[in-house]
């Protein structure tokens, strides 16, 4: 049985059909062996019967002719009469009377002597049963076992006896029938040969058909059954990242459907990967984009800074210099708007790059569902099987029927009978494969669940990628806000140099003012590096996983 789990689909269906094509083979030839064997015996039972019944009508007409001319005759002359006749080389008949008491006999020793206790070997008393016979029924046939003068040998012999009531005389005669029985022994042999003759055309018959049988299920069973499946087995075991597979789809049974949702799930999955490595490749541009900009902004903190710190140390020297801290505020006003701008671009960036993978994420939920109804379609391949197990379990409670209407139906029945056990065992094999088949889907949905895995995975990455394109977004308008404080302070710098009314002190609190929404701006432009950063190296993992999948680039476009 090991071996057999072992073996594939093909052999087993190549086995099964085998064994049931010389299964069936067997059955017919034992079937049709023993009904040539019934009718040789029925042919030689019933030549002996024919033989058998050809002596008893001899020696009747022998024993009714006798009768027939003594009853005109005297008593002394009717013994004359039966005395004087003979038949064949040495037939003769004999008269007793009721009691068993001999009346005529050709052997002289014989008569006036009672033969009630003359018996043959095997128990039988042959005078007394004749004149039994003949008292109840007027005549009567006995076999019994006699041996002629100078014989040892016991040979069978057939009597006939008839009552002659004129005279209470019983007439006799027997005949041997050894030579029957020699007859039926060449009968028998010559049925035994006729009989193997024809058992041996038969069987050389049956293997030919069998054979033939054998040779139309290979042709079936591999152009229908195992070719398909093979074929989509190897895909299945050669697909690892290779999109561009497909199946041949030669049938529209079960198989051909399982082909054609093998193609359209790797159609879809083919698409679902082109669209995820062109929204990458847009992924890594932008992020390395986001990088660069960041990296400007903080090297402009840096330079910011050291200018508020240079003010700082010359505010004493104000009077002298008004109109160069002027001039400075000016350039401050300028580059921070500047900054703002590029900071409220890069914010817009990442929250396009936020919605494309939004996107993204739907179209894998959707392929995920897309997974799911396939296995919800190979389950209903299940309750199918079932259909099929129901109707063989049916085939099975109607063979058991017509086998008990069979066997009620006595010898008339018997054939039927065979046919209605062949066809639940048939039934049975039909379960047998059913099951097959159902263990054969089973792993079909084991795939498709793997391939669910698989699928959820990716998408929780993406859902990652989302939150973390989520976190950049709020960090860049965190970062928005304080380069517009540092716009707001930059103007009061200008207006404060343009007013000269102004306290120095006023200006050297305005100057820590802008210091320290210059120290928040590097913090959060750091900060924004290092977000892009993070968003650039999960596009590189995203892109070096698309570019595991082989698809053909001239059946799909990456968005």
């Amino acid at each position: 049985m090991k071996y057999y789990m072992k073996m594939t689909l093909r052999k087993k269906l190549m086995w099964l059909s085998v064994g049931s094509v010389m299964f069936a083979t067997i059955v017919i030839m034992t079937i049709s062996a023993i009904n040539t064997v019934n009718r040789g015996l029925d042919r030689v039972d019933s030549y002996k019967k024919t033989l058998l019944s050809e002596r008893m009508s001899q020696i009747r007409g022998y024993v009714e002719m006798a009768v027939s001319q003594i009853k005109q005759l005297p008593l002394e002359e009717a013994k004359k009469a039966v005395l004087s006749m003979r038949y064949a080389e040495n037939g003769y008949l004999w008269v007793h009377d009721y009691d068993n008491v001999v009346v005529v006999h050709p052997d002289s020793s014989f008569v006036g002597i009672d033969q009630s206790n003359l018996k043959d070997s095997n128990g039988v008393y042959m005078v007394n049963e004749l004149t039994k016979m003949c008292r109840e029924s007027g005549e009567g046939f006995i076999k019994y076992s006699w041996r002629l003068k100078d014989e040892e040998i016991l040979r069978p012999k057939l009597s006939f006896a008839k009552a002659f009531a004129q005279y209470q005389w019983i007439v006799a005669t027997g005949i041997y029938i050894d030579d029957i029985d020699k007859a039926v022994e060449k009968e028998n042999e010559h049925m035994i040969y006729t009989v193997a003759t024809t058992i041996t055309i038969q069987f050389l018959m049956a293997l030919a058909v069998a054979f033939i049988l054998m040779l139309t299920s290979k042709y079936f069973v591999t152009t229908y059954i195992t070719g398909p499946l093979e074929s989509i087995t190897l895909a299945m075991k050669s697909f690892k990242n290779d999109l561009t597979i497909s199946v041949p789809v030669s049938s529209d049974d079960e198989v051909g459907t399982l082909g054609v949702w093998f193609n359209d799930l790797i159609g879809k999955l083919r698409h679902s990967v082109v669209m995820v490595s062109g929204v990458t490749n847009n992924l890594h541009s932008h992020a390395a984009a986001i990088s660069s900009n960041m990296q400007q902004q903080s090297s402009f903190a840096v330079e910011l800074a050291s200018s508020v710190t240079e003010i700082t140390s010359t505010m004493e020297e104000l009077s002298s210099s008004a109109a160069q801290i002027a001039q400075h505020s000016q350039g401050v006003v300028a580059q921070t708007d500047k900054t703002l701008e590029q900071t409220r671009e890069g914010a817009q960036d990442v929250e396009n790059l936020t919605a494309k993978i939004d996107h993204i994420n739907q179209d894998m939920q959707s392929n995920l569902k897309e997974i799911v109804a396939l296995g919800s379609k190979s389950k209903e391949i299940n309750k199918i099987m079932e259909i099929i197990n129901n109707i063989a379990n049916q085939t099975r409670l109607i063979a058991f029927n017509a086998a008990l209407e069979a066997a009620s139906a006595g010898e008339v029945g018997k054939r039927f009978g065979v046919v209605a056990v062949e066809i639940r065992r048939l039934a049975d094999s039909v379960v047998e494969s059913t099951a097959e088949i159902e263990g054969k889907i089973t792993e079909i949905l084991d795939a498709v669940n793997r391939l669910v895995i698989s699928s959820e995975k990716t998408s929780v990455m993406m859902q990652q990628g989302q939150v973390s394109s989520i976190n950049t977004v709020s960090m860049l308008m965190n970062m928005v806000d304080g380069v517009e404080i540092s716009a707001d302070s930059a103007r009061q710098i200008s207006l404060s140099t343009q007013q000269q009314q102004i306290a120095s002190t006023q200006v050297l609190l305005a100057i820590k003012e802008i210091e320290q929404g210059v120290r928040q701006s590097t913090d959060s432009a750091h900060q924004s590096n290092l977000v892009a950063g993070e968003l650039v190296e999960l596009a590189d993992r995203l892109k070096s996983l698309v570019k595991n999948f082989k698809i053909d680039s001239s059946s799909d476009k990456p968005l």
